[in-house]
């Protein structure tokens, strides 16, 4: 009678270090396994074995789970010595499980400060401007590459995923100033703008302009030079000429100059006695 409460006891006994020996691991974590205090192996999902306690225990680490952590607004100065007032949001997984379980006692305090001192570095290396108008995603991607680099130093088995911004804007006391100068400076824009747009109509006409004078006067450049070399031609046959029968070619050129004189010569008559107006061409 007596060994039936003991093989009861003893029946409890196995299924008790069964269930403590046993590990089941889900498919999105691993199980990091110490031996009396020092990491043995990484249990990875399924089902696995591992010695009672106090002689081994477990530790689970989510593998695909992506943890969110808010940093909420803070002031900073940029590269150009201004103030602007910054949240942000950065996600992260985890990279290396073993790290991670025994690099650090706090990893979320951890990333925070990390991300934290990487936005103080990051932002003062940047201006303003670019910081509220086109650099917003080379701000983010420079905090994500900077925090990395920080956590990857340390050893913690931190995957940055990203880190966004949430909201960036000049402090309160201060936002009108800043939006008007951005106004002005948009109004600038639309000014270089038209500007330019003016300048790219009139230059063309412009330079069509010259260039049609130019062409205009190189024509009649040439018409002069083409005459002026007729005109050498005439002469040197001439000169020729003369030199062949210079009486002939005088009294041939006097002739040909009273021709042209006479064709000028205009006839008027009048009674005697009456007065005339001869009219004289200038």
């Amino acid at each position: 009678m007596m060994r039936r409460p003991l093989q009861v006891l003893a029946a409890l006994a196995l299924l008790l270090l069964a269930a403590e020996c046993v590990i089941v691991v889900d498919s999105d974590e691993v199980a990091v396994v110490f031996r009396f205090g020092a990491v043995r192996r990484v249990q990875a999902a399924g089902l696995g074995l591992r010695l009672p306690r106090p002689i081994e225990r477990d530790t689970r680490v989510p593998l695909t789970e992506v943890q969110r952590l808010s940093l909420d607004r803070r002031r900073v100065l940029t590269g150009d010595t201004n103030l602007v007032d910054i949240s942000l949001v950065a996600q992260y997984t985890v990279a290396d499980p073993v790290k991670w379980v025994t690099g650090v006692q706090d990893p979320e305090a951890l990333v925070r400060y990390e991300v934290d001192a990487a936005t103080v570095a990051v932002v003062a290396t940047m201006g303003v401007d670019s910081l509220l108008t086109t650099g917003r995603a080379e701000l983010q991607q420079r905090l994500r590459d900077d925090a990395q680099s920080r956590l990857d130093t340390i050893d913690t088995g931190v995957r940055l995923v990203s880190v966004d911004v949430r909201e960036l804007a000049p402090p309160p006391p201060v936002v009108d100033a800043f939006n008007d100068v951005s106004s002005a400076r948009g109004d600038q824009q639309t000014l270089a703008l038209a500007a330019d747009a003016y300048a790219s109509t009139t230059i063309p006409d412009a330079r069509g302009q010259a260039a049609a004078r130019i062409e205009e006067a190189r024509a009649r450049a040439s018409e002069r030079v083409e005459r002026a070399r007729q005109a050498v031609h005439r002469f040197e046959l001439l000169a020729e000429e003369h030199g062949r029968s210079p009486r002939a070619t005088e009294a041939a050129l006097r002739t040909a100059t009273m021709q042209r004189i006479g064709q000028r010569v205009r006839l008027v008559t009048a009674p005697p006695g009456a007065e005339v107006e001869v009219p004289v061409e200038r």
